[in-house]
């Protein structure tokens, strides 16, 4: 993930960007050379340090192969609509494009992608790209209607950062049981996130872990920008109050204003008064610059997210100060709730090199080519359990082994965005209606029962309701 954006994460665009975005998405396919006897793969993906990393190791694995790969980034929010747009219209510039789970039952149902599946189908395919090896607990969001629909990349389990040294810091944990009559430790509830984040909010000047704040510090940093930033980490709230993800997905009914989504609505607009003021404008990047200039307490993110800024010398105050755990608990039968984020590259299906295509990516995103991506995006969190387990990646990576380890042993209750197509606008629905009980502007319940009846709305346009 790149420093300033969130993997999992979209922005409302300005008028000026998106007018920008209207001119490229109207323009003709890119027109790319073809030198003699190299074939050119078109990539179509956001500017994220990853994705960087990617046409870089493929182009580098590729040259034998007489492959090269040329990217034309866009917005992450926009990818998937040019994608769409351009598969409709019958356009075939592009070969190869980033996929996130979000958008994989829209994917499937436009058939925008050839999946995966078909080409491991084929003699020999299979034995090269080994999907045993993906680790299961990252990888489903990928999968739909028995199908893989992108090549697994990047996986992006949602943990706990906490400042280690804080919490285990004499003076602190004195003061902590003194105030709440237990003793401070890592939050394994949400009631002692509240309570941790709520202790730890100091003003400049104040005492935190021994020292003078240089600086306001805060209990907890957390994303809030809307576009799906606000709404990645309040879902994560919400499934683990007990709440659906928006909707039955027996009934197809929705159930935003349930009174476990008001419940987790509520909280989460106390838990807002603990974070970082601005966190409307932050994304995941914003977030854990703020949390690694020495800001916070804890923080709530993608493990690559903050990984690829505070475990990072020359951005970072707090180098070796974060642990990494599982998110923490709210209702026992869900423990440590968590709603799974994973993304990959898949293979347009207008493609006229998609066998090179596939030859490619099982080379780039084999269990070497992965080590290799590693060493140009050092936050990648690899989904191939023959990575994780390597004795040099061990070394190298304790952070993201220690954390992924926990999330393969602790098996915390996932879920993945359900396969539906107006899932993005259902989110948006949901998420502005957060965004209004952040801002005081509404109660969480008035905000909620608004958005209940505009996703019910948008379910009976689509015919799952009456």
């Amino acid at each position: 993930m790149s420093v300033s954006f969130s993997l999992n994460a979209r922005r409302h665009l300005t008028v000026a960007v998106a007018a920008t975005v209207l001119v490229v998405m109207s323009v003709g396919p890119l027109q790319v050379s073809r030198a003699a006897g190299v074939t050119t793969l078109t990539f179509l993906g956001p500017k994220f340090d990853e994705w960087e990393a990617f046409i870089k190791v493929a182009n580098a694995m590729g040259k034998d192969m007489g492959i090269e790969v040329k990217p034309e980034y866009l917005p992450w929010e926009d990818v998937f609509k040019k994608a769409l747009i351009d598969s409709k219209s019958g356009v075939k510039t592009w070969d190869l494009v980033y996929a996130y789970n979000t958008w994989v039952p829209g994917i499937a149902a436009s058939k925008i992608f050839t999946p995966i599946t078909d080409f491991l189908n084929k003699a020999g395919n299979k034995s090269l790209v080994r999907p045993d090896d993906f680790i299961k607990e990252t990888t489903a969001g990928l999968e739909f209607q028995g199908k893989l629909w992108a090549f697994p990349t990047l996986a992006a389990p949602y943990v706990l950062g906490y400042r280690a040294d804080l919490l285990a810091n004499t003076d602190e944990k004195k003061a902590f049981r003194a105030k709440y009559n237990y003793d401070l430790a890592v939050p394994r509830t949400y009631k002692q996130l509240l309570d941790v984040a709520q202790f730890f909010t100091r003003k400049k000047g104040d005492s935190v872990g021994g020292k003078a704040a240089e600086e306001d510090f805060y209990g907890v940093c957390l994303a809030g920008k809307s576009g799906g930033f606000l709404f990645h980490r309040y879902e994560m709230v919400l499934v683990a109050f007990g709440a659906d993800l928006i909707y039955n997905q027996a009934t197809m009914q929705p159930t935003v204003n349930s009174k476990e989504s008001i419940a987790a609505a509520n909280y989460y607009a106390e838990l807002h008064k603990y974070q970082q003021p601005g966190s409307e404008t932050h994304s995941g990047g914003g977030t854990q610059r703020v949390f690694a200039a020495d800001r916070c307490a804890l923080t709530m993110d993608a493990l690559d997210n903050i990984l690829s800024v505070a475990e990072v010398p020359n951005l970072s105050k707090i180098v070796g100060k974060v642990g990494y755990t599982l998110l923490p608990t709210q209702v026992p039968s869900r423990p440590h709730a968590h709603v799974a984020d994973a993304n990959g590259p898949g293979i347009y299906a207008l493609s006229q090199h998609g066998d090179q295509a596939f030859q490619l990516l099982a080379r780039v995103l084999s269990t070497e080519g992965t080590k290799e991506l590693m060493k140009e995006y050092p936050a990648l969190v690899p989904m191939r359990a023959s990575v994780i387990n390597d004795p040099l990646i061990k070394r190298d990576y304790p952070k993201m082994v220690e954390a992924m380890n926990a999330v393969i042993t602790g098996k915390p209750w996932t879920i993945f965005v359900p396969p539906l197509k107006e899932w993005v606008q259902a989110q948006e629905i949901v998420e502005n209606a957060m965004s209004a009980t952040l801002t005081g502007q509404k109660t969480p319940q008035d905000a909620m029962n608004e958005a209940q009846a505009k996703v019910v709305e948008l379910f009976k346009r689509a015919g799952y309701i009456k």
